[in-house]
This record gives structure tokens, C-alpha cells and sequence, in this order.
């Protein structure tokens, strides 16, 4: 990743932290176990990579960033809510260094209100589910606050409520839902196509969206058939797919600390990844037989999920996945030839290859 994208990286990062950790929000969350949970993901340290292709999207097509800004918010707050969904369906425990809602929520209760650990448990699935809601809300107001207070057309910020709310949730919990049943499905039954169609529905949406509405504001327009605006709708939508697919890589053979979150919980979920798949197309059936018994094993050993990723990777399904996020890239890449020449074009152009070069 250049120095230039890093820096820009981190200006965004910042400017949507310090928007979103205004005081007026907290006093909005009640009681206070509710308000740490709601707080606690958007409190630590995240890469912000939405919102800053919201941004970029806006400066791309000559708008104005602070105009974006409560979009760029919103657009993490949507993210946030879908993360503290999905832990609690993967029952992950670690997020981005730290106890997971539920976890956080399931800790307060046996430690603060005496529940034991039956009830603790339960009070904190409970709690995850309604951190979701009030996050899901929230998104909602700061997309208001585009024409409340940065001047957008308020046709423009109903028209991308709309989208977002009819189109890109039902499609991204149409992804995970069929996230959660591949995991329940043979291999067999599932095509490579499949699988990368279910990586967009979860997390390509999300990066369309993004560029979609920056570009919008950006233009002040409900166009969405503008080229410029379905130009970067369809590279960010592609470099989405690419991401998920570099993050399912991560997911098996990256290191805890740098991610924040666990390794190997993807095979014991038994996720239905394009490496999986590869794996099983190219082992023996000695190899598939190993193979097929450790994923979805919720009691592997961490000896056994590190001998599960080797032989993943000796099969050459870790090198097809990330040959297939480059072909992502390398379709996302001439999306931007529509547009004139900017520092925000640079920034894009240098974020997509970022995707597929990350370790994080």
C-alpha cells in the first residue's frame, strides 16, 4: 500500500470517528450496558475502507467530502450493525481486539447483574440483537443529516435511503443467509459461482452502495444511471468481491493480532469458501476425507485447523482465490477510465490494488 493511500486512509478514518463519537449520540442510548455495546466496535481501532470509498466517490465526480461525511458515518454505522449480527450467528468472541457484543454483553451480566451462565449467555445474544437495531437506526439519521445540516438535496437522501433500505439490506441478508446454509450443504452441491455470487450478496453490495451513494452526493443527483455514478458503482462492486476474497484468505493464514479477530473460526463454521472448494476439487480421498472431517468441527483442534490450512494451501486453493480477487480487480480497474483525472481517481485506483495486497 502507497504512503499517499495510507495517509488518506487514515484522514477518513478520523474524520468519521471524531463524527461519529460526538457526545449528542451517546446521550441517544439507553441504559448504559446498551450504550457500551453500541459504542464499543466504532471505539476501536478499523480500517473505515466504506466510508472512505463514499468519499472519494463524492471528490471523484467534483462534489464536496463534508457534504458526504454523515453519508460516510452512515455507511460504517450499516457496517457496524451487520458485524455485531454476524459474530453473533458465527459465535465468534473476538472483533477487532476485543470480546464481541454478545461476549461483552454476556460478561457485564455474569459480572454486574449475578446471572449465571445460563441466563448471562442468553442476555447476551439478546442484547447483540438489539446493538444491531439501535445501530441499523442510527445509520438511518445520519443519512438525514446530509440534508439536515451539509446542504443535499433531500430527494437525493430519500432516493438513497431507499436503495439502501429496499435493495442493498435485503440482498446482503440474502448473502448471509445463504452463508449459513452452504455451511450446511455438501460441497458438491455448490459451484464455484455460487459461492463468489453469495461474497458479493454479503459484502460487494455494501462497496457498490458506498461508491454509489458518494457519487450521488457528489453530484447532488438521484441519477444513478449517471456513467459516473454507474461506473463507480460497478468498480467498487467488483473490488468488493475481491476484498471478501483476500478476507477469507486472511481468515485462514493470517495472524490474530493483526486482524483482531479469530483464525480458523471460518473452517470451524464449516464456511463454504472458494478455498474450500478448490481444495476439494484438487485432494485425494484420503485428503478430502481429512478434510471434510475438520470443517464444520466446532472441537478441531488448533493443531488440526493448522494441518486443515496447510494442506489447503500445499493443493494450490489459497493461490486460486487470490488469482481470482486479481481477476476482480483487474475488471474493477477500467471502470474508472470514465472519469477525469483526480487525486480522488489516484486514491481509488490505488485502493483497489490495496485490496488484494492487504494483510489486515
Amino acid at each position: 500500500m502507497s504512503v499517499d493511500l495510507m495517509e488518506a486512509l487514515r484522514e477518513r478514518e478520523r474524520l468519521v470517528t471524531d463524527y461519529i463519537l460526538q457526545p449528542r449520540f451517546r446521550e441517544w442510548f439507553k441504559p448504559g450496558d446498551l450504550r457500551d455495546a453500541v459504542f464499543a466496535y466504532l471505539e476501536r481501532g478499523a480500517k473505515r475502507l466504506r466510508p472512505a470509498v463514499l468519499l472519494w466517490s463524492c471528490g471523484a465526480v467534483g462534489g464536496d467530502e463534508q457534504s458526504a461525511l454523515p453519508a460516510a458515518a452512515g455507511v460504517e454505522m450499516f457496517h457496524t450493525w451487520t458485524l455485531v449480527h454476524d459474530d453473533l450467528i458465527d459465535n465468534d468472541d473476538l472483533r477487532r481486539g476485543g470480546p464481541t457484543v454478545h461476549k461483552l454483553a454476556e460478561n457485564y451480566a455474569s459480572a454486574s447483574l449475578g446471572y449465571d451462565e445460563k441466563r448471562a449467555h442468553e442476555y447476551g445474544r439478546d442484547i447483540a440483537v438489539l446493538t444491531g437495531d439501535s445501530q441499523h437506526g442510527w445509520t438511518i439519521s445520519l443519512f438525514c443529516e446530509c440534508a439536515r445540516e451539509r446542504g443535499v438535496d433531500p430527494r437525493v437522501v430519500i432516493d438513497i435511503i431507499y436503495h439502501l433500505e429496499s435493495y442493498v439490506v435485503n440482498t446482503l441478508i440474502e448473502g448471509e443467509t445463504l452463508d449459513v446454509q452452504y455451511s450446511r450443504t455438501p460441497i458438491e452441491q455448490l459451484t464455484r459461482d455460487d459461492i463468489v455470487f453469495m461474497l458479493w450478496m454479503k459484502t460487494g453490495v455494501l462497496y457498490e452502495f458506498a461508491a454509489r451513494a458518494g457519487a450521488m452526493i457528489g453530484l447532488n443527483s438521484s441519477d444513478a444511471d449517471h456513467p459516473h455514478v454507474a461506473a463507480l458503482s460497478r468498480f467498487a462492486s467488483r473490488c468488493g468481491t475481491a476484498f471478501q476474497l483476500q478476507d477469507d484468505i486472511l481468515g485462514l493464514m493470517g495472524k490474530q493480532a493483526q486482524l483482531g479477530k479469530p483464525i480458523g473460526s471460518d473452517v470451524r463454521e464449516g464456511k463454504k469458501t472458494t478455498i474450500v472448494f478448490f481444495a476439494l476439487q484438487s485432494a485425494a480421498p484420503e485428503q478430502r476425507e481429512f478434510l471434510l472431517s475438520i470443517l464444520g468441527n466446532r472441537r478441531a483442534s488448533d493443531a488440526d485447523v493448522a494441518k486443515a490450512t496447510e494442506l489447503m494451501v500445499s493443493l494450490g486453493a489459497v493461490g486460486k482465490t487470490a488469482d481470482l480477487a486479481l481477476e476482480h480487480i483487474q475488471r474493477a480497474l477500467p471502470e474508472l477510465d470514465a472519469l477525469p483525472e483526480t487525486p480522488y481517481k489516484a486514491l481509488l485506483d490505488s485502493w483497489a490494488r490495496f485490496m488484494i495486497e492487504r494483510e489486515f
